[in-house]
């Protein structure tokens, strides 16, 4: 009976004499663990359980059904094919910014680590910033390396400012005084250089993480300009503008394009720099879009081609990538674009759409050169025999391109197989019609030449 007293709150005669001091409470309070010294040691441990209870489900939770810290979730691209890494969320680029170069080693080097004598774990103040370029910290001070910003100078070396110049330049060439002026007034005034890519290499870097703050080394691929004898590299976090990165396979095939870039760091004794094309195109996009007079569509504008594959072509124009398709590169139907045309190769283009706000932007490099269907009915009558060239199949239908480039959709006779003609076999066409709608000229093959 005592028990039942004690779990409904109630005193018993015992506890009254020892409860009369106390002051008058609304409602009795609710037992806590070694509140109650009546409470038996069963009662005592089974009360503590029950205070500790609430703050499990909480780690439970977090481990479990809650959402786990950032830095555990995995990257969103980690599970996507290289050739689908076109975005910023699934790019191929890792959000890090070039401070300079590294040195060279067989490996890539892992990233330091906060006991390492390279840079600090956190990345210093601003009023630290100055430590770099003059080396003497303060007394008392220990020595600490800052963060360098981009186009300082990298680790180990002196920056290009504080070398003397003219001793180093006393015994160069005209050409090569000419080429490192170049590079010179492009490092100080971020003025743009044109130069060509002759490969595509690995290189090492010290970058900055923009996530973490924290210096690193990072082996990436760069495309290698060479002037004359300097070395420029452009890593591949430089070659794109954000938001439009490209796959790491469309840099490695980009050998002999003609691009724009900006020098952001230079070793002059080691006959190596390295460039910003991403840099580039800003100033180049920022001068078309404020163009005196604006751009009106049907304009003819220059452009270059950066990449080639088999149905689409990579092309910079007004400071933007373009990608087109074979539709808007040539009349001529073409079954590998890569037998027409090579990066670098300038062209005219008619501008098609063109939004400055958006920045979207369309050109058709087939519009800009004169279409072949033109008079085409002149120059091939009705029932006139034609040497062709087969460029491709489609649906039973042959399509054959004659030697002024028009395009003729044929059928082979009835004595003839689909197997007996290939890609690239000489045939001879009878023209039979025309589409003046398609710009299009329908024929039948008769014979292979």
């Amino acid at each position: 009976m005592s028990m039942e007293m004690l779990e409904n709150n109630l005193l018993t005669e015992e506890q009254a004499p020892q409860m009369e001091n106390l002051p008058e409470m609304p409602e009795p309070p609710q037992e806590t663990p070694g509140e109650s010294p009546e409470e038996t040691p069963k009662r005592k441990r089974a009360s503590r359980k029950k205070a500790e209870k609430p703050e499990e489900p909480a780690v439970d939770n977090l481990e479990g059904g809650g959402e786990p810290p950032a830095s555990e979730e995995p990257p969103p691209d980690e599970e996507l094919s290289e050739a689908d890494r076109l975005d910023p969320k699934a790019g191929a680029v890792e959000d890090c910014v070039v401070v300079g170069l590294a040195e060279q080693g067989d490996d890539p080097p892992p990233p330091p680590e906060p006991g390492e004598d390279s840079f600090t774990e956190e990345p210093p103040p601003l009023e630290d910033d100055a430590a770099p370029e003059t080396g003497q910290p303060e007394a008392g001070e220990p020595v600490r390396r800052a963060v360098p910003r981009t186009g300082r100078a990298g680790e180990g070396r002196r920056p290009l400012l504080s070398l003397n110049l003219n001793e180093l330049d006393r015994n160069l060439t005209e050409q090569e005084r000419q080429e490192w002026n170049d590079i010179y007034a492009s490092f100080r005034s971020k003025s743009v250089l044109t130069g060509k890519i002759i490969g595509v290499e690995a290189y090492t870097f010290n970058v900055r993480n923009n996530q973490t703050g924290q210096m690193e080394r990072k082996r990436m691929y760069c495309a290698a300009v060479i002037p004359l004898k300097v070395k420029i590299l452009i890593p591949e976090t430089e070659m794109w503008m954000p938001g439009e990165e490209r796959p790491s396979h469309v840099l490695r095939n980009m050998s002999g394009a003609e691009i724009d870039f900006v020098i952001l760091d230079v070793d002059r004794k080691g006959y190596v720099a390295t460039a910003s094309r991403r840099m580039a195109m800003m100033i180049k996009r920022r001068a078309f879009d404020r163009a005196r007079g604006g751009h009106e569509l049907g304009e003819r504008l220059p452009c270059r081609i950066l990449n080639v594959g088999p149905s689409r072509c990579l092309v910079e124009c007004g400071g933007r990538d373009l990608t087109l398709r074979y539709q808007d590169m040539s009349y001529t139907s073409y079954s590998d674009l890569r037998k027409k045309y090579r990066p670098g190769d300038p062209y005219d283009c008619v501008l098609k759409e063109y939004d400055p706000a958006s920045g979207k932007m369309r050109i058709s490099i087939k519009e800009a050169t004169p279409n072949p269907f033109e008079g085409a009915e002149l120059r091939h009558p009705l029932g006139s025999r034609r040497q062709a060239v087969i460029s491709g199949k489609y649906g039973g239908g042959v399509f054959c391109t004659m030697p002024d480039g028009t395009t003729c959709l044929c059928l082979h006779t009835a004595q003839h197989t689909d197997r007996d003609f290939q890609k690239g076999d000489t045939v001879i066409v009878v023209i039979v019609k025309f589409d003046y709608e398609k710009s299009l000229i329908y024929g039948r093959i008769l014979s292979k030449w």
